[in-house]
């Protein structure tokens, strides 16, 4: 067990969409609840928003009347990365289809008006960063470290007012088993990110999803593992704990991307909170606390090393209770405490 505690200050932008009502359907009271009880809770620093094309898949004019003044926000696009994938396989950032590489840039662009929209409606910087990603699936040439450096000295040399610009790595392909995403490997990210960075002199980070390096590996020491390798790189742009299993669960398949919430502490908890994780944690998660705390330690706390942020899904047909409670219990593991969701 790990003794060390200097990362229990560390707040974190959360993933809400991933557990949202609105996954089901459109109900702007649950969905507003929600929200709110979520940035209300202790050492949440703001939300990762998902960037489909506009910043809430519904009504992104609700959802920015909705932030605080005082928010902050990590933006994503692997939500419609993931989208426009399906339509166009050769879609994304490091394709080598000229076309595929160009509507890239296009998506990308348009997340950086909205951007732009999220700060003005704000009055100030409120963006972090922008989480983009190494599509397409790294298959029969589709992608390569080359198109994305390009890609990336492009989009470093635009004025993010303060936000950085970070690469999330996610799985890459392995013989033998089908990918969950599928891009390119952490190696030629960084090969990509080195180039792209001495080209513009700006300073494109990578992140690493703590689920999706393991998923890739089937170990559940890779996502240190790829810590260390971008520590070592001077490289870090911030860690997503999102967890994932070896097995079939209620959240999905076996090794499926579908953030498996983490797996209850064994001592610790009272008879309620034991009751209440069997509810919104899952016990096959190879997301643990003791590998929860690795990771954060590892990590580490220099604030050059990026944001760091937690994404779990909610379990099936869950209330909006049930969905506050999933996230504010891996809030509780990340920071070893106790306590009942308010």
């Amino acid at each position: 067990m790990l003794q060390r505690n200097d990362h229990q200050g560390t707040t974190f932008y959360v993933g809400a969409y991933a557990a949202a009502p609105s996954l089901a359907e459109w109900n702007p009271p649950a969905e507003e609840k929600f929200l709110k009880s979520v940035l209300a809770m202790d050492r949440v620093a703001g939300l990762e928003v998902p960037f489909t094309g506009q910043l809430h898949k519904y009504d992104e004019e609700w959802l920015l009347r909705l932030l605080p003044e005082d928010g902050a926000f990590v933006v994503t696009t692997i939500p419609g990365t993931a989208a426009r994938l399906q339509q166009d396989p050769r879609f994304g950032l490091a394709s080598t289809s000229a076309a595929g590489r160009h509507d890239a840039l296009k998506f990308v662009q348009d997340a950086f008006r909205a951007v732009n929209r999220l700060n003005s409606h704000l009055g100030r910087a409120a963006v972090t960063a922008l989480e983009i990603h190494s599509a397409p699936v790294a298959v029969d040439g589709y992608s390569s470290a080359a198109a994305l450096a390009d890609s990336l000295a492009e989009i470093s040399d635009w004025d993010w007012h303060g936000a950085g610009v970070v690469l999330e790595h996610c799985d890459t392909p392995v013989a033998s088993r089908p990918p969950a995403k599928g891009f390119l490997p952490l190696e030629e990210e960084i090969e990509a990110v080195q180039l792209a960075n001495r080209r513009s002199g700006r300073v494109v980070r990578i992140a690493v999803n703590w689920g999706r390096s393991v998923i890739e590996q089937r170990q559940a020491d890779a996502a240190v593992a790829h810590l260390r390798i971008l520590l070592d790189a001077g490289l870090l742009g911030g860690l997503v704990l999102s967890g994932c299993a070896a097995v079939d669960t209620r959240f999905g398949r076996a090794w499926a991307d579908v953030h498996v919430p983490p797996a209850p502490r064994t001592t610790g908890s009272d008879a309620i909170l034991r009751a209440l994780d069997q509810e919104v944690l899952d016990p096959a998660s190879l997301m643990t606390y003791d590998r929860i705390q690795e990771a954060l330690e590892t990590a580490g706390t220099d604030p050059a090393t990026g944001f760091r942020g937690i994404k779990v899904a909610a379990v099936p047909n869950a209330t909006v209770e049930q969905r506050i409670a999933a996230i504010a219990r891996t809030l509780d593991l990340a920071h070893n405490r106790e306590h009942l969701p308010d």
